[in-house]
C-alpha cells in the first residue's frame, strides 16, 4: 500500500472487474487502511489470509515484482493462478501495465489467458539434530560468507554425487522466475519460464570456475563446506537469511507444488523482456 496513488487506481481496477462480471474479495489486513469501506466491499467478501486463497478463481498482485514474489510465497499451495498489474519499474513477471488494464481485464472476463506452472525451489537445513525448512524460494538461493566480503567455499553435491568446491563470493541456485535477477547479474542464463531446469551461477568465482550448471527439475542439490569454513550464510529472494555451519548441509530441490501465473497469448516472454532491459538502460545512461 506504499504506492503512489494507489487507491485510484484500486478503484479503477475494481470497477473494471465488476463491470465484466467478477466479483472482488479482499484480505482482511487491508483493513487497517480502510479498503473495503473505500472500495465498497461487502464484508462477506473480506476473510483473512490464508482462509481468503480457498475462494478466489484468481489473484491480483499490484506493484512490482516483489510484491508479486510475496504473493506467490503464500498462495501457491492453493491452486490459485497470479495475474501481476505492474506499479513497479521493470516488472518482469507483471502481465499488466496500468494503460493496458481495462483491455487485459476484459480478456481475463473473457477466458483469453492461459496459465502458467513455474517450479519454484523447497530448501531445508540438515543438522546432526533435525531438520529446518526454510521458506519457499520463488527466485533464488544465494549463498555467501557470513561475513560480507569475504571468500567463501562452498561444496556442490548434485544427485548425492560431489561435485567439486567452489571458492567465490557465492553460489546462486535459481529456478527460472529467479533467472532474470541476481542469476543474470552474475552472468547466468536467462530461461523461458516454462523451463523448468534448476540453475546453480557462482558469484565471482576465484579460479576457472565461472560456468553456470543447468540441472533437471528433479535433482538434488547439496552445500557444505569445509571444515576450515565455520559458518556460511543463506539468503532466499533477497529477504530471509539464515546461516548453516560446517556440521550441517543445505538441501534444495524443486518443490513438489507449481505457482501459477496469468500470461496472455500476445505476450512475449523474451521481447518484454529486453524491451524492458533496453528501457531501463536507456533510463541509466
Amino acid at each position: 500500500m506504499g504506492k503512489e496513488n494507489i487507491i485510484p487506481i484500486l478503484q479503477e481496477a475494481k470497477s473494471l472487474c465488476e463491470k465484466n462480471g467478477m466479483e472482488v474479495w479482499l484480505p482482511s489486513d487491508l483493513e487497517e487502511f480502510n479498503l473495503p469501506e473505500l472500495l465498497g466491499v461487502p464484508t462477506k467478501q473480506v476473510l483473512p489470509r490464508p482462509e481468503i486463497f480457498k475462494h478466489l478463481d484468481m489473484a491480483f498482485s499490484f506493484g512490482g515484482d516483489g510484491t508479486l514474489i510475496h504473493l506467490a510465497r503464500q498462495i501457491y499451495e492453493y491452486d490459485v493462478p497470479i495475474c501481476g498489474i505492474n506499479l513497479g519499474e521493470l516488472g518482469f513477471l507483471n502481465q499488466i501495465e496500468l494503460v493496458d488494464m481495462e483491455d487485459r481485464i476484459k480478456k481475463i472476463a473473457n477466458g483469453e489467458y492461459r496459465v502458467e506452472n513455474r517450479i519454484h525451489l523447497a530448501a531445508e537445513i540438515r543438522t546432526p539434530h533435525g531438520v529446518k525448512k526454510l521458506t519457499p524460494v520463488i527466485n533464488e538461493v544465494v549463498i555467501t560468507h557470513e561475513k560480507p566480503g569475504r571468500m567463501a567455499r562452498i561444496n556442490l553435491s548434485i544427485n548425492e554425487g560431489y561435485t567439486q568446491m567452489y571458492p567465490a563470493d557465492g553460489l546462486i541456485v535459481a529456478c527460472s522466475t529467479g533467472s532474470t535477477g541476481y542469476n543474470l547479474s552474475a552472468g547466468g542464463p536467462i530461461m523461458a519460464p516454462d523451463n523448468h531446469s534448476i540453475i546453480v551461477t557462482p558469484v565471482a568465482p576465484h579460479l576457472l570456475q565461472s560456468v553456470s550448471l543447468v540441472l533437471k527439475e528433479s535433482a538434488r542439490i547439496d552445500l557444505t563446506m569445509p571444515q576450515r569454513q565455520e559458518k556460511l550464510h543463506i539468503c532466499i529472494d533477497g529477504t530471509f537469511d539464515y546461516q548453516f555451519s560446517n556440521e550441517d548441509s543445505l538441501h534444495i530441490e524443486a518443490s513438489a507444488l507449481y505457482s501459477r501465473y496469468v500470461r496472455f497469448y500476445d505476450v512475449k516472454f523474451f521481447a518484454t523482456l529486453f524491451r524492458k532491459l533496453s528501457a531501463r538502460r536507456d533510463e541509466l545512461l
